[in-house]
């Protein structure tokens, strides 16, 4: 795609090749809250080994999302996971070159492709974060804009007519290679709404400063206190098209990144919400909170759960144990209860374990009345406490 003035329409994920039908299926979770774009990495070390057959794969894989309405951001080279010997040794720019050789002109015509990203995170590695001397990590940062500038050059040979740009680690290390660009793209997993202001203000003085349109191509990670939907709102207020880290809940990042399982299920709808420009109110002066006995509900729920718990015993030969079925029916009403309100943790859902009952008793499989007894008993204490019930 040529370079535009504005990107503001992107809305994108981080993903990778798979299959077809997994593809579509997985591309087609997000086509339902508006997704448009996709940012894959590719790999060198898989094309020296599989030659054209890998770069079959991935114009395939370019064209399977064009079919689904998606643009498509290839990252040709990755500074996370290459090695520092391939950064100041000339004699291995040449395996990227054949890299670029082959991959450049198989999509450069290609109707999905978005731009290129030549490189992801240049300086995100050991070798320039983790080094203490500040000289030798000067030098080694250099010897990687050289790396970038080379093949922002390189790919602009190969294909004038594509817009290029690096996924910089924060818009705070863009500036040493930003006229290699043509669009300025950073990345942002600050943890408080000040960092977040900081990194996206310079991301756009940067952007009118060199006459560059803006994009946020990596953001929302649970485990560095950036939640998806304070991501996306700094987005939506500076009006920036953005790639969200990761479709898919699975792989080794799967505790900490992701919006959609497998099922197309989701973590947190919040995420979604955000996908759609819609987020929780944080003004206190505004926050209408529920009240859950305002109707009697808790008070029912709470009976409720004490009938089914009770037991009798009516003689040493009349013992009557609780129901499963009727504590499973009460303690569900209490934690819809619960979870509408947002008076519980949603992370693992009190009706998330209720359905597992319900499905094991389903499929014949016992189910310990104790457990279900012990769970029951704790959703009434919560509700109890909640609603300061007496």
């Amino acid at each position: 795609m040529k370079l535009q003035s504005d990107y503001s329409w992107i809305r994108g994920v981080n993903h990778h090749i798979e299959p077809e039908e997994t593809l579509r299926r997985h591309l087609g979770y997000g086509s339902r809250v508006g997704l448009n774009a996709v940012r894959i990495w590719l790999s060198r070390g898989a094309f020296e080994k599989d030659g054209e057959r890998y770069v079959k794969s991935v114009v395939d894989f370019v064209r399977v999302c064009h079919d689904c309405g998606y643009k498509t951001m290839p990252i040709l080279y990755n500074g996370n996971s290459r090695p520092l010997s391939e950064i100041e040794t000339r004699d291995f720019w040449s395996r990227d070159e054949a890299f670029a050789d082959a991959i450049v002109p198989a999509l450069r015509d290609e109707p999905g492709l978005l731009m290129w990203d030549v490189m992801n995170e240049p300086t995100c590695n050991p070798h320039v974060m983790g080094n203490p001397d500040k000289d030798e990590k000067a030098r080694r940062e250099e010897l990687t804009w050289e790396f970038v500038r080379h093949f922002c050059g390189y790919v602009r040979k190969l294909d004038p007519e594509n817009a290029i740009t690096v996924g910089y680690t924060t818009a705070f290390e863009a500036e040493p290679t930003i006229e290699s660009v043509d669009v300025l793209s950073f990345h942002d997993y600050s943890g408080t709404r000040a960092s977040i202001e900081r990194n996206y203000a310079l991301a756009d003085e940067l952007g009118r400063k060199y006459g560059k349109p803006v994009i946020q191509t990596e953001t929302g990670c649970l485990a560095r206190c950036n939640p998806y939907d304070l991501a996306l709102e700094a987005c939506q207020r500076r009006n920036i098209g953005w790639f969200v880290f990761n479709l898919m809940i699975q792989g080794r990042c799967d505790s900490e990144h992701g919006v959609f399982y497998d099922d197309g299920t989701v973590r947190d709808p919040a995420t979604i919400a955000a996908m759609m420009g819609c987020f929780r109110c944080r003004d206190t002066e505004a926050i209408v909170l529920p009240v859950m006995n305002r109707e009697g509900a808790a008070d029912r729920c709470v009976s409720n759960i004490k009938k089914a718990l009770t037991e009798y015993t009516c003689d040493a030969f009349d013992y009557r144990p609780s129901d499963v079925s009727s504590l499973l029916d009460a303690a569900e009403e209490a934690a819809n209860l619960l979870e509408c309100c947002d008076m519980t943790p949603m992370a693992l859902p009190p009706t998330a374990q209720i359905l597992r009952w319900r499905k094991m008793i389903s499929s014949g499989e016992k189910v310990k009345l104790s457990e279900v007894r012990e769970f029951a008993y704790g959703i009434a204490l919560s509700l109890r406490d909640q609603c300061q019930l007496l």
